[in-house]
């Protein structure tokens, strides 16, 4: 961010303290970003090292934790979380929870696959395996209570 701009006839008449606090008010947004991209996110829990997965085998889904805006936990084993992002068109708020997954096949494939929230659908952006370490030591565990439901949608038929 540059410096504050004012009009010549209003710097003249400003002093150095005056501008001190001009300047920390407009700056103070932007530093209220920082800050809060420093608190846990999603990407805390991703297991270090692991290269995201072009594709994850789907039998069933056995969980959800919504972490963030535009995050969650899904369980598609018994002990397989995985941290999905959505898209950024996703309407869907932080705490709602997905109602179906959508798959073209058996297998979960990031940009292609997407989950269905109250608000709408929203792409599956990216997926990464969880550090099931980490989300024990933050007793992170999938809600009993969610059923999220799998359809396989084979979309649309190739004309011959």
């Amino acid at each position: 961010m540059g410096p504050l701009r004012l009009p010549m006839r209003l710097r003249c008449r400003i002093s150095a303290i005056e501008r001190l606090l001009l300047w920390c008010l407009a700056t103070l947004p932007a530093i209220g970003l920082v800050w809060a991209s420093e608190l846990p996110q999603a990407a805390t829990l991703a297991a270090g090292g692991a290269n995201p997965p072009r594709a994850v085998r789907v039998f069933r889904v056995y969980g959800w934790h919504s972490l963030e805006a535009r995050a969650g936990l899904i369980w598609l084993g018994v002990d397989e979380p995985y941290v999905i992002r959505l898209g950024a068109n996703c309407g869907a708020a932080g705490d709602e929870v997905p109602s179906v997954l959508v798959l073209r096949d058996n297998h979960l494939v990031p940009g292609r696959d997407r989950l269905v929230f109250p608000a709408g659908e929203c792409v599956i952006d990216s997926l990464l395996r969880a550090d099931r370490n980490k989300l024990r030591a933050s007793e992170i565990t999938p809600d009993g209570n969610v059923v999220v439901r799998l359809i396989h949608d084979a979309g649309p038929r190739r004309k011959k």
